[in-house]
């Protein structure tokens, strides 16, 4: 798993280089059912709000999964260079098309 985070940190890193504005945070809370703390993810976009005169973040996707915010930031960066987002992960194309079902702006 730390590796994915390392990975995760490099392509927001990449993606912040071209001009975007992504953060990625972490927050936890404890699962009675599963009796365990469990952490969520999430990547949210900072965009400038201009009655507000500030920065809103919108959250782009969130999971407790690091290999779904992986491939997440991944398919960002593609979008963002203009090239196809790859589209062999049948498991990873399910996840992404309910989560965009859910109104997610991306």
């Amino acid at each position: 798993m730390a590796s994915n985070i390392v990975n995760i940190k490099k392509l927001q890193k990449a993606i912040n280089l071209k001009g975007e504005k992504i953060l990625y945070s972490t927050s936890q809370w404890y699962s009675e059912d599963q009796d365990r703390p469990v952490t969520l993810y999430s990547i949210k976009k900072a965009v400038w709000d201009e009655e507000k005169q500030k920065n809103i973040n919108i959250e782009l996707f969130k999971s407790t999964s690091t290999i779904q915010i992986l491939l997440f930031l991944r398919d960002y960066w593609y979008e963002l260079n203009c090239m196809p987002v790859p589209t062999d992960n049948e498991k990873w194309n399910n996840i992404k098309q309910q989560y965009l079902n859910k109104d997610a702006i991306v």
